[in-house]
């Protein structure tokens, strides 16, 4: 069962809609919305249901069903209590450059966005289809993409079809990578996404092969930036 079926069941049982179910757990309409979306309730999610609503069987509500391959992208989870921090490596901002624009909030009118990340930052930018600022390392996607420069991407995409060739994506993965690449989904049959740079001179690992269990989320680059 999805976790949509659930919402609706409980819905259905004691609330009036979305909306009165988050104010009776004391969360935003918006998190039920996204927990829908992502098929998963947070830990946080499970507590707040199941202090409200006693009666309800914690192994049914934690149960949860796992994405096809070809099915949507896994966007950047909640933040959870006691939850360590992402390792980054050479490849993304360190801690000081993400501080640089720490501080800067999303516009007004931006949908919710995932919590901050180190390297990965909310920010106000005068195209409103740029939800983060990501300061890049290293010389993969040369000549397009410098060391230092900045990238403006948008949303977290949703699905493997959204994937266009010859388009740089910011790439993060399960254990905390950050990366700005181009990428290929040979197919919904493969278990890996083809990922590729623009320098001829730089080799990637296997290949460029990412397999697709390891893909945390994906946003397309909107914008490269040399100062900001």
């Amino acid at each position: 069962m999805t976790v949509e079926e659930k919402i609706n069941i409980l819905v259905e049982r004691y609330c009036r809609n979305r909306s009165h179910l988050a104010n009776l757990i004391d969360i935003s309409p918006q998190a039920v919305n996204n927990w829908v979306y992502r098929d998963r309730i947070p830990r946080r999610g499970i507590k707040a249901i199941l202090a409200k609503f006693p009666q309800i069987d914690p192994d049914w509500l934690c149960g949860g069903s796992t994405p096809l391959p070809s099915g949507p992208l896994p966007l950047p989870e909640e933040e959870e209590e006691g939850e360590e921090e992402h390792h980054v490596d050479n490849t993304v901002p360190s801690k000081a450059s993400a501080q640089h624009i720490t501080g800067m909030q999303s516009s007004p009118d931006d949908s919710p966005q995932p919590e901050n990340r180190e390297g990965l930052v909310p920010v106000q930018m005068p195209r409103h289809d740029i939800k983060y600022v990501f300061q890049c390392h290293g010389d993969s996607m040369l000549p397009r993409i410098q060391d230092r420069d900045y990238v403006g991407v948008g949303e977290a995409i949703g699905r493997y079809e959204e994937f266009h060739k010859g388009t740089p994506y910011l790439i993060q993965t399960t254990n905390g990578r950050l990366m700005v690449k181009m990428v290929q989904d040979p197919g919904p049959t493969l278990p890996y996404l083809l990922l590729s740079t623009e320098n001829p001179n730089y080799e990637l690992a296997d290949g460029g092969k990412l397999a697709k269990k390891e893909l945390y989320a994906a946003y397309r680059v909107i914008m490269v930036m040399r100062d900001i």
